[in-house]
């Protein structure tokens, strides 16, 4: 049974998918994606792009289904038919129009440690690139707790996860067995990432591809609860924040990592917990390209994340994602409510101060999707 016979079969068209969907609200839907996957009807590339990949519509389906499991393979079968665009190619190592590339030639990027090590640190290239305060804070807690740690950045080490999701999976089977082999080079017994694409290509799609691994995967998340329960990292500075934890879509709904940050943060003193579990987590807008193709509705989504947190009385909005930390931030440049990454509030409590230049990064990551996207328009603009 092919995708579309199992989904037909089992989808009772409830519409509790669309209950809590921030983007579709048209239970038809999936009658074109079933028509365009099977092959008996045409679809608008619309329908697909305004996606979000968050996961939340199979987490309300009473069946497991949902609309992302129908999205993924639609996007991949029109890329095969019409061609990569440059939504397809933004972060493509290889592509001209790759914004990270255009990102290094406007602004200094740091150099971290690449000697072996017996953990190597997998910024990925939103860390590597745009938010680099991330990365900065994860080796300032490596370097304080004593970890034997070496970094791997840079677009030549790009994990391919962001452009399979958009229909591209050229860079993912290109750069794959490449930095599986890099890591076993390094003598890497543990392997951490921050981004929780890259999360997932170590974890999940690379043994797929390319064979079991013979390292441990973490998110930085995990790896961080380890080093506070070996006592390796002590907080010594009072946060007296009531903060709300915003639970990235592709590390919890599609990786199943839920409680570590939370159990991070409830070891930091003065540092209170507004949502102690994820129920009624929701996605900030940025993921499944509706970011770049869909600016303004995409930071409309996040702005939400900034009413559920102050109807908890939060001061601060913690998260643990690159994507969701950009767009956190452009949405709420106006919110009383800070926005900070986990390890970087995490080596606030370890007594290190980690430098932003959040409007900069802002400038930067617009100015780059100009210069390498057609017809983009700023927010607000569009």
């Amino acid at each position: 049974m092919n995708l579309v016979e199992k989904h037909r079969e089992k989808c009772t068209q409830c519409g509790q998918c669309l209950l809590v969907c921030p983007r579709y609200d048209d239970i038809s839907l999936l009658d074109r994606l079933y028509g365009y996957l099977d092959g008996t009807s045409e679809i608008e590339p619309a329908s697909l792009v305004r996606c979000l990949t968050c996961g939340l519509c199979a987490e309300a389906c009473p069946e497991d289904l949902g609309i992302k499991m129908l999205i993924s393979p639609a996007r991949q079968k029109w890329v095969s038919e019409n061609g990569l665009t440059d939504r397809q190619t933004m972060v493509d190592p290889e592509a001209e129009n790759n914004i990270f590339k255009k990102i290094k030639e406007m602004d200094e990027i740091p150099a971290y440690i690449d000697s072996p090590g017996s953990v190597v640190y997998f910024p990925g290239c939103a860390g590597t690139y745009i938010n680099k305060n991330m990365p900065q804070a994860v080796v300032a807690l490596l370097e304080k707790a004593g970890v034997d740690y070496t970094v791997l950045s840079g677009l030549e080490y790009c994990c391919g996860a962001v452009s399979a999701g958009a229909g591209n999976p050229g860079p993912i089977r290109r750069h794959g067995q490449q930095n599986i082999d890099e890591v076993r080079k390094r003598g890497a017994k543990i392997l951490i990432t921050s981004c929780p694409g890259c999360f997932k290509a170590f974890k999940e799609i690379y043994p797929k591809m390319f064979g079991e691994l013979d390292f441990e995967v973490l998110q930085v998340s995990q790896y961080l609860e380890c080093l506070l329960k070996e006592g390796k990292l002590i907080p010594e500075t009072t946060l007296k924040n009531r903060v709300f934890y915003h639970d990235p879509c592709h590390l919890t709904r599609s990786m199943g990592v839920y409680t570590e940050a939370r159990n991070v943060l409830e070891n930091i003193p003065g540092t209170e917990l507004a949502n102690k579990t994820p129920e009624g987590s929701a996605c900030c807008g940025f993921g499944g390209g509706v970011r770049v193709n869909y600016p303004s509705e995409s930071l409309s989504v996040a702005s939400d994340r900034f009413r559920a947190a102050g109807k908890l009385g939060c001061e601060v909005i913690i998260t643990n994602c690159g994507g969701c930390m950009q767009n956190l931030l452009e949405a709420g440049k106006d919110e009383k409510i800070k926005v900070f990454d986990l390890a970087e509030y995490l080596s606030l409590a370890c007594g290190v101060k980690i430098p932003r230049e959040d409007q900069k990064m802002l400038e930067l990551v617009n100015r780059a999707y100009r210069l390498c996207l057609s017809g983009y328009k700023e927010p607000g603009l569009s």
